[in-house]
């Protein structure tokens, strides 16, 4: 049996998990090409995983500064206004909301910050003169939970010691809190445009589907929900009409396209009893001409903020949270294998219940 340490290769999954608000986070990554010799890790974590098998995991907490780096006030600043580079996506401008993610490169005159710079700050003030931009980690003031479980070992085959990855900049950098509000408030999301689209949806209209893997982790998450014989209603728009009383409510690829999904969340609640699960899922596969304009301003984890935000508004408020699956195997027969790398869609769920 081949065990953790300097002579073998493998795979991890990590698991990171967080509260904020009152909310619980979780955000799940599969590491591949696992180095023990060369690759950074966690505080601590390479230790533990030392003579560990496939299936034995570890777990860590760690304080804000002992993983995440430390909040700095020198990275919030504030500028003024024209300092902000007018950008535009498919030629449409890019407008500055508080509380939203946007790339550095967004901001000029920055030392080694260039205009394709993608490492996010938040925008966390705005007046028509300036504007205050947060550098720091989105997780810098927030204690972090590390599990990473040995997914599979093998031994090492060759004698070099290949590249070096750093795990916690890999699980927990570009996205991980993003989906977190600002100081207890929502992001400013809505602007009139906000659920404008290219296309307007057709009968025939059916949403990109991800791969399988990916709907196998959907179906997993939906489990915690979910219960044999429960009733579960179908958000997505060629479901049926909804009659008598549901045991829990559901969509995958579905949010992505409606233009009223608040009013739609508040009908459904009238067929769901208190205690009720909401499940709201998506990925990065959707036809971009047919999803609302808002949806395509977002960054991936934002996206999961805005869910979570029809979700309050809609009165879901009980056990609100997230679940990001990240970097998995897709399967070997699917027909993109090698145009993915074979990588598996991102998965990305939102959470809530009808409260009491």
């Amino acid at each position: 049996m081949t065990v953790f340490n300097d002579n073998a290769v493998g795979a991890l999954e990590f698991t990171v998990t967080w509260e904020s608000d009152g909310e619980r986070h979780e955000e799940w990554f599969l590491g591949r090409k696992v180095n023990p010799v060369n690759d950074i890790f966690p505080t601590g974590m390479r230790e533990a995983l030392e003579g560990k098998e496939a299936g034995e995991s570890v777990v860590f907490t760690y304080e804000p500064r002992l993983c995440i780096p430390r909040r700095k006030e020198s990275l919030v600043l504030r500028l003024d206004r024209d300092r902000l580079r007018r950008k535009t996506v498919r030629g449409e401008p890019i407008l500055p909301r508080v509380g939203r993610f946007y790339p550095q490169g967004h901001i000029d005159g920055l030392l080694d910050i260039y205009p394709d710079t993608l490492t996010p700050f938040r925008l966390v003030d705005l007046d028509n003169e300036t504007f205050t931009a947060d550098r720091n980690h989105p997780l810098a003031d927030v204690p972090v939970t590390i599990a990473a479980k040995i997914q599979y070992l093998e031994e090492r085959d060759t004698g070099t010691y290949g590249s070096l990855t750093h795990w916690r900049e890999a699980v927990c950098d570009w996205g991980p809190g993003m989906q977190a509000m600002l100081h207890g408030e929502p992001p400013d999301f809505f602007h009139p445009a906000f659920f404008d689209r290219f296309a307007d949806l057709d009968e025939d209209f059916r949403p990109p589907r991800p791969d399988a893997a990916a709907l196998r982790n959907y179906q997993s998450i939906l489990g915690r929900f979910v219960e044999p014989g429960m009733r579960l209603l179908d958000l997505s728009p060629d479901s049926e009409r909804p009659t008598g009383q549901y045991d829990g409510a559901a969509c995958l690829g579905a949010l992505e396209y409606m233009d009223r999904p608040v009013d739609i969340l508040r009908y459904v609640a009238y067929f769901l009893p208190p205690g009720a699960p909401v499940v709201l899922a998506f990925s990065e596969s959707f036809d971009p001409d047919r999803a609302i304009r808002g949806w395509r301003e977002l960054l991936p984890f934002e996206r999961m903020g805005l869910a979570l935000e029809y979700l309050r508004m809609a009165g879901f408020t009980r056990d609100l949270g997230t679940v990001s699956v990240r970097n998995d195997w897709r399967d070997r027969d699917d027909p993109r294998f090698l145009e993915t790398k074979g990588v598996s869609d991102t998965l990305f769920v939102a959470y809530g219940r009808k409260p009491e």
